[in-house]
């Protein structure tokens, strides 16, 4: 949803369908920079039901048939397990690769390599989970973080890891500890998989999840697919993927990738990313700053924005709505995505 982006992702037109580090949409470069190895024919993309049309007007090479529509928030978990089942369905034994398609990788070519060397190891070891590992690059409080086991096998030259164990955000003296040890990687949440495991993962874990996935999946093809797809996928719980059956499985692998890459999660964010000025300023529009360090100002709005003595801040104008804060309040900004949602007077800043 990109509510620590607000007011430029909206609820409506969330970060991935915007231009946040350059010319193309988010979503348009994550199709981009996988096309050296995955043809039109082979890209489906997940999304709710809310974004469809953007979706299509977004990416119009798309086949229509490969827009896999998700009929209510149900989390990471549901959203994998019914692109899972349908994929199984039309191409049975299929690996998939479930990308994100809000980062930012300043080395696609290095990123296509790491996705062919997983595809690689799956088909050797099709009961793992492969996860993409980032290398860090600092002792970064805001992802969390996979601890690298010993080497299960090598992949067009890539070396596989068994994983030891995963943390979600840690303190910054642990993250510090992880980073200087060079025992852990980033969690980009980013995976390769085969479709069946994966469905047998929630054949173990969580019959109940499995269940509404095999009427899913038995639908496929049919007449009745989207009216039983509409019906049985609501009745899935709200659960992220880790929690259903990444954490929980005894045979997780991570290859380790130097991606240049970012999780564009907050406006502090962009500066790990977009390059700054000699003052540690970001600044994108029509933007007049003396004396400012520090300061990342975002003008979509076509309005000058002036700044005059100031640092580390946030600053982002849009045609209906100002966002100012401190840049170590940055996270705080899902704050007021959640009041908005809650008080009906603002519902038109949603």
């Amino acid at each position: 949803m990109g509510t620590r982006l607000w007011p430029y992702s909206r609820a409506q037109r969330p970060k991935q369908f915007h231009a946040m580090a350059g010319s193309r949409t988010m979503i348009q470069d994550a199709v981009e920079r996988i096309a050296p190895i995955a043809a039109a024919e082979d890209v489906f993309v997940s999304t709710g039901t809310a974004a469809e049309e953007v979706v299509r007007e977004q990416l119009p090479q798309l086949p229509r048939d490969h827009l896999i529509v998700e009929p209510a928030l149900r989390n990471t978990g549901p959203a994998v397990g019914l692109e899972c089942a349908l994929l199984e369905a039309r191409y049975p034994g299929c690996t998939v690769a479930s990308l994100g398609s809000d980062h930012y990788i300043g080395r696609p070519e290095a990123f296509c390599r790491i996705l062919e060397a997983a595809a690689e190891a799956a088909e050797r070891e099709p009961d793992y989970l492969f996860t993409v590992g980032v290398k860090p690059t600092r002792a970064e409080t805001g992802y969390g973080y996979i601890r690298k086991g010993p080497a299960l096998c090598t992949a067009r030259g890539e070396q596989v890891f068994e994983v030891n164990g995963f943390t979600e955000k840690p303190d910054a003296g642990r993250a510090r500890v992880y980073v200087d040890s060079g025992e852990y990687l980033w969690n980009s949440n980013m995976f390769v998989w085969k479709a069946a495991t994966v469905l047998s993962l929630f054949e173990r874990y969580h019959p109940d999840i499995f269940a509404i996935l095999e009427r899913i999946r038995d639908a496929v093809g049919s007449p009745d697919e989207r009216e039983v797809i509409a019906r049985e996928y609501v009745r899935l719980p709200d659960i992220s993927v880790d929690h259903a059956i990444i954490e929980p499985a005894d045979r997780v692998a991570t290859l380790e990738a130097d991606l240049q890459w970012g999780d564009i999660g907050s406006w502090a964010a962009l500066t790990d990313v977009l390059p700054t000025d000699d003052e540690g300023n970001l600044f994108a529009g029509q933007v007049l700053s003396l004396d400012t360090r520090d300061t990342t100002a975002y003008g979509p709005s076509g309005k000058l924005i002036a700044l005059i003595g100031v640092q580390d801040l946030v600053v982002v104008d849009t045609a209906d709505a100002l966002l100012v804060c401190r840049k170590d309040q940055a996270q705080r900004v899902r704050e007021v995505a959640e009041r908005l949602r809650s008080e009906q007077a603002y519902e038109k800043y949603r």
